[in-house]
């Protein structure tokens, strides 16, 4: 098929006779009926009739050969017998219709369009018969300028055209075929973007958890169906301001936080949230939600919205207060056959009858044991009670640090403990609690230090802030056992093997109190091995002023 036509089918053929030779055939007709019906005596002519009856041919074998089956350049004869049928009636009108020539401008267009470049030469060759086709009847040639004028001018125009025409084709042909591309790719591409977004959307109806996410301008553009339940259950919609309920409660499940301080209106002016705990949902059905947002930004400067990730943490949430609930419940059970041990053997202890040999010394190790498991039932109790109240007061860290070393070494032989200050550091805090907090971070220390190593206690003034640093040359931890050591109850394996005493509150307990403080507690380590000691370095930040009263 030509090249003006890229379906190489039937309904293509119909298509190129459509566009290239039935216009032609049309202005021929109307020539020819012109023709007859004003100069009669011309039209009916060998010359004008032979070449009406080629232009008939010649369009009735363009409409029903199949051109479709055969070579590119094939229906290029369709405009060779075009050509001749142009050269017939030019012969026999010249004189009286010039403007019959311009017929061939036809078939010139097709072969310059629709073929290759080599098909201008085509054109020329038969735009210069059309114009010496008389002078070759008559077996003569032309005898002035103007008759040789009268051969090339034609051909010399049907150059140019055909030039012009075939550098126009190949440019349109050259922009159809990056269009296809470009519209390939772009197929390519919507195909790989849907199923990206088929991807997201089974990915989103997966995971448990809620998802939604809103553009910049805080309209909701995604949400799964978790994302629709959890909001359901406060009685608000995900697509509708104000985006927040009544029945939402914070983590203590009693005090309501107001609608503009509710997850998703937190999370569109545009705070970061991260494991935010709210209780949702009517009174006897609540559920306990755990959200996180963050910003989603391209190229690191255009805001495109905001993502929320909610999960429902009821269960997690029920069992931890089940456990603190546990937690008090036995510490407060023990208390009491604890408190009647102590009674009773102090009255035993006091009997003049118990000098027998042996027995008042067995007595005193019941009662240090005794007071050992009430040391425990008492961590117990203040791992219960997620509170930590502060009364500060001004103080000296570096006196309370030296206070916390005799506690934590009193009867204990291991390493040496050495203090460290070169200045004081007064900070406004509680002393009891502070006492406590490097008491277990000392104690913590010494446990897991043998006796051939050391304990450095460095009590520092900073800007703003003072610390107390516990390092060690002990066994160290690994990743794993640091990631895990603020967990309540956590003990390590070595603590385990080892039987070192300690029911894993003391880290938590330290972090506690710090917390309160508005400060921090911070543990890098590095496990022994190889003949290699290891180190842990404890961290005990605290403000001049305290920030928190109270957390946690």
């Amino acid at each position: 098929m030509p090249l003006l036509e890229p379906e190489a089918s039937r309904h293509g053929r119909l298509r190129v006779f459509a566009r290239a030779q039935l216009p032609f055939a049309i202005a021929f007709a109307i020539v020819a009926i012109l023709v007859a019906v004003v100069l009669p005596e011309r039209f009916f002519t060998l010359a004008v009739l032979g070449g009406t009856a080629i232009a008939v041919v010649s369009t009735v074998l363009a409409a029903v050969l199949p051109w479709e089956r055969w070579p590119t350049s094939a229906m290029a004869a369709i405009a060779v017998l075009d050509l001749l049928a142009v050269a017939c009636v030019r012969m026999e009108l010249i004189s009286v219709a010039p403007g019959a020539s311009l017929l061939c401008i036809f078939p010139v267009l097709w072969l310059a369009f629709g073929f290759t470049p080599r098909m201008i030469i085509l054109a020329v060759v038969g735009t210069l018969f059309i114009s010496s086709a008389p002078y070759l009847l008559r077996a003569r040639t032309p005898t002035s300028a103007v008759d040789w004028l009268n051969v090339a001018l034609l051909p010399l125009l049907t150059i140019g055209i055909a030039v012009a025409v075939n550098i126009g084709a190949r440019q349109l042909r050259r922009g159809q075929r990056a269009i296809r591309e470009q519209a390939a790719e772009l197929e390519v591409s919507l195909a790989r973007a849907l199923d990206a977004e088929a991807l997201a959307e089974s990915i989103l109806e997966t995971v448990d958890a809620g998802v939604a996410f809103y553009t910049a301008d805080g309209t909701l553009r995604l949400a799964n169906a978790h994302a629709v339940d959890m909001v359901s259950a406060v009685g608000f919609r995900l697509d509708t301001p104000p985006y927040a309920g009544p029945h939402v409660l914070q983590a203590d499940r009693r005090t309501p936080i107001p609608f503009d301080e509710q997850i998703i209106p937190r999370a569109l002016r545009g705070e970061l949230l991260s494991n935010h705990l709210e209780w949702v949902g009517e009174a006897g059905r609540q559920r306990a939600i755990l959200a996180s947002s963050t910003r989603v930004v391209r190229n690191g400067d255009t805001h495109l919205g905001t993502v929320i990730v909610a999960h429902d943490v009821t269960e997690l949430a029920n069992a931890i207060n089940v456990r603190e609930a546990f937690l008090t419940t036995v510490s407060h059970e023990l208390r009491t056959p604890l408190t009647s041990i102590h009674g009773y053997l102090e009255l035993i202890m006091d009997d003049a009858e118990v000098d027998a040999p042996g027995l008042l010394p067995a007595l005193r190790v019941v009662q240090r044991n005794a007071v050992a498991l009430e040391q425990r039932v008492q961590e117990l109790l203040a791992a219960s009670d997620s509170t930590v109240q502060i009364e500060p007061s001004r103080i000296d860290l570096t006196d309370v640090a030296a206070r916390a070393i005799e506690t934590a070494t009193a009867g204990v032989s291991g390493p040496v403990v050495r203090l460290h200050a070169d200045a004081a550091a007064v900070v406004s805090a509680d002393p009891e609690q502070v006492h406590r907090a490097i008491t277990e971070l000392v104690a913590n220390a010494v446990k897991f230090t043998p006796a051939d190593g050391t304990v450095d206690v460095v009590v520092e003034p900073g800007a703003g802030h003072a610390e107390v640093t516990v390092s060690d040359t002990g066994v160290g931890m690994s990743a794993d056992e640091l990631r895990q050591a603020f967990d309540k109850f956590y003990r390590a394996d070595y603590a385990r093997d080892q039987a070192v005493q300690g029911v894993g509150l003391g880290l938590p307990a330290a972090r506690a109190i710090a917390d309160a403080h508005g400060g921090s507690v911070t543990l890098r380590s590095s496990p022994a091995g190889a003949g290699v000691p290891g180190s842990t370095v404890a961290t005990l930040v605290l403000p001049l002023e305290p920030s928190v009263i109270p957390s946690r």
